[in-house]
């Protein structure tokens, strides 16, 4: 990613690099067995498959003021209407996620993560989920 840049990088690297990132800064709490995953559902570790709890037009669990208005963790291809984005882009407390560890926006983190979702299919609104 350092290298070519997000903007460079073929869909199928842009997932395994947002997969990547995702696993290594939010799955020590968004796992099946973390306080964060079990709360939410939304699970973030290699292991999670399918879309509902990768966070895919799933309402989150406990987001709280974090929400930012928004409805779903993750709306395929609308980053900005998706809680799990605006989540690492903010720099508010009590709104930002990772919760601790963190000082500052990972601009290269957040920008991955936009482009992951970006390049997702799909429609919140004709799913049932």
């Amino acid at each position: 990613v350092k290298t070519k840049g997000v903007a460079n990088l073929t869909p199928q690297e842009v997932d395994e690099a947002a997969r990547d990132y995702l696993d290594m800064n939010c799955a020590h709490c968004h796992n099946p067995q973390g306080v964060e995953g079990v709360s939410s559902q939304l699970f973030l570790d290699w292991n999670a498959t399918d879309e509902f709890h990768l966070g895919v037009c799933k309402k989150p669990g406990s987001a709280g003021k974090g929400t930012f208005g928004l409805e779903y963790d993750i709306v395929p291809d609308q980053p900005e209407q998706s809680i799990l984005w605006r989540r690492m882009e903010t720099e508010l407390i009590g709104s930002m996620m990772p919760d601790f560890g963190r000082s500052f926006r990972h601009q290269l983190g957040v920008d991955l993560v936009y482009r992951w979702i970006e390049q997702l299919e799909g429609d919140c609104n004709a799913t049932t989920k």
